[in-house]
């Protein structure tokens, strides 16, 4: 599912993975790589074996793509034509995933959902279990967001179901010996360059721009000088340990609730544990659910209170808390990219804030991780790209900066042809660096594999050295503040003894490559011969915003 987290691939993860985009819930592989039709008007069903799909089955299956997006990102989806494009062809595609682990007789019990909810990473505590605070807070988060606990457990159900016929397709995936060590090895091989880079700070020559110049530069990229929109709020306060203190449980209710929910008690065996032995866990799983509860309701009061009072004059926010009770603070000018750390507030608190208005100025009760809050608007500043003169100076270093870069990129692209030309011809590439006058590192020998290298661009360095040949120049290596060329110095063959430490965990890497790529395929043939006709406009650019998870 999109939030919990898969095993983490050790070293090589990011290289023999490269261009596989492994994503949890299965249909998504082959989002951006489909190969059904697409060139019918946006509007009409998609067809399958030339037959409309079912609107109702069709508009649950957006709907719960949509909640796969939610409960992925932590956010809601920003609902442009291109995304939208893509929810209704992931839609389709899990429809088709359904269908199929139907007719093979798929199905995911109770028990197997409870296992995967107490499995996720994000609902663990420090020790590495399942602690049932989390997984509250999780479900205030998502509804918060308009995602019920059914939906959430709804796109779990799904995500099992859809891997249990995922794995039963690449059952046949195989990872041959001698696969991985064609991986392993030139990945692991010790290799020693020498670096020279081209800094900008190191190009002296004076940059000048005219205000003509500036004033193009501005009116080219206005929209990278726009000022975010700012709202500002007043809120109230309703703390869950507050409402806790009030709360006394029998052991009867215990008893109940333990009976409701006994499957997120399980042993290792996925069995309940008896109560008694859960009983603490479960009081104090109860006694905050009820708390949140009790919170909820005295927010809601408030609410209540201020709709009744929004036909007249506008209501005393601050006078209706205290009669209350209740804390009320103000917030200054707050951005949608403000934080709230010390609120204990995900990203939708502020995401509520700027759906206020003068003539909507309260909210809904918001969760947060220790309380419950109601807004109440102030003022908003909407969203502005400034004068040129407020931001001309700005401007004019940007431009100069620009200079400076394309400058320093022009000489290293010289400098670099030359000390190809020169090596190629049979000097060494420390005599020629040292007849160009340029400074020559050499850092201490690494291999493609490692993740943390401390080079400028180390990526792309990393790169760069497959295939090159050893005594051999690269081509220019861009960076954020210049360039960088490399001399391959060596290469150091791989340590076999250190393959075999490492080959089952590489080995199951492989695999994991291999059974995506054949589930990919067999993906794209289920399209071809279910005859898909996705009814999606084809669009000459992709602009939006990508439905993706990570």
């Amino acid at each position: 599912m999109f939030i919990a987290h898969g095993e983490k691939f050790r070293k090589n993860a990011r290289w023999i993975m490269a261009g596989v985009l492994l994503l949890l819930i299965p249909g998504f592989v082959a989002l951006f790589t489909t190969t059904g039709r697409s060139d019918r008007a946006g509007g009409d069903l998609p067809t399958i074996h030339g037959k409309p799909v079912a609107a109702v089955e069709f508009e649950q299956m957006m709907n719960l793509v949509q909640a796969q997006y939610v409960v992925g990102q932590g956010r809601e989806l920003r609902k442009t034509a291109d995304t939208m494009d893509k929810i209704k062809q992931e839609a389709v595609l899990q429809l088709l995933l359904d269908r199929k682990a139907q007719e093979l007789g798929l199905q995911v019990s109770d028990a197997e959902l409870a296992q995967q909810i107490r499995r996720l990473a994000i609902l663990a505590n420090k020790e590495g279990q399942f602690d049932p605070a989390r997984y509250r807070q999780l479900v205030l988060t998502l509804s918060n967001r308009g995602i019920s606990e059914a939906a959430f457990e709804h796109v779990l159900r799904t995500q099992l179901l859809h891997d249990k016929l995922q794995q039963l397709i690449v059952s046949s995936a195989k990872a041959t010996p001698t696969e991985v060590q064609q991986v392993y090895l030139p990945l692991h091989e010790k290799l020693t360059i020498d670096l020279v880079r081209f800094e900008m700070a190191d190009y002296h020559v004076p940059v000048v721009v005219s205000n003509a110049e500036v004033r193009a530069f501005f009116e080219e990229s206005k929209e990278s000088f726009r000022t975010p929109a700012k709202v500002k709020i007043r809120y109230a306060t309703f703390p869950i340990a507050e409402a806790q203190k009030t709360i006394q449980l029998s052991d009867e209710e215990i008893s109940d609730f333990y009976e409701r929910s006994r499957f997120k008690y399980t042993d290792t065996n996925n069995v309940p544990k008896p109560l008694e032995a859960v009983k603490a866990e479960v009081t104090a799983e109860l006694l905050k659910l009820r708390a949140e509860r009790a919170a909820s309701d005295r927010a809601t009061e408030l609410t209540v209170k201020l709709v009744r009072q929004s036909d007249g004059p506008k209501a005393d926010f601050a006078k209706l808390c205290a009669g209350l009770n209740v804390a009320v603070r103000e917030t200054g000018y707050l951005s949608a990219f403000d934080k709230l750390p010390e609120l204990g507030v995900g990203p939708d608190f502020l995401q509520k804030a700027f759906t206020l208005a003068p003539d909507q100025p309260y909210s809904d009760p918001i969760a947060g991780s220790n309380a419950l809050y109601v807004l109440e608007y102030i003022d908003g500043r909407p969203s502005a790209i400034p004068p040129f003169e407020e931001v001309q100076e700005q401007a004019t270093e940007q431009v100069k900066k620009l200079r400076r870069y394309a400058a320093t990129l022009d000489h290293a692209n010289t400098v670099v042809t030359q000390l190809k030309q020169w090596v190629a011809g049979g000097k060494t590439f420390a005599a020629a660096c040292a007849e160009l006058n340029l400074k020559v590192e050499t850092p201490a020998p690494f291999t493609v594999a490692e993740e943390k290298l401390d080079l400028p661009s180390a990526a792309s360095i990393q790169q760069g050295t497959l295939g090159l040949p050893v005594g051999a120049v690269s081509d220019l290596v861009r960076t954020t503040t210049g360039a960088v060329v490399f001399h391959l110095r060596g290469r150091q063959a791989a340590n076999l003894a250190d393959f075999e430490k490492d080959k089952e965990a590489l080995t199951r890497q492989v695999l994991q490559r291999n059974r995506q790529a054949l589930f990919n395929d067999w993906i794209q043939v289920l399209i071809r011969t279910d005859q898909v006709d996705f009814k999606v406009k084809p669009r000459p650019t992709d602009t939006d915003e990508p439905v993706t998870v990570n």
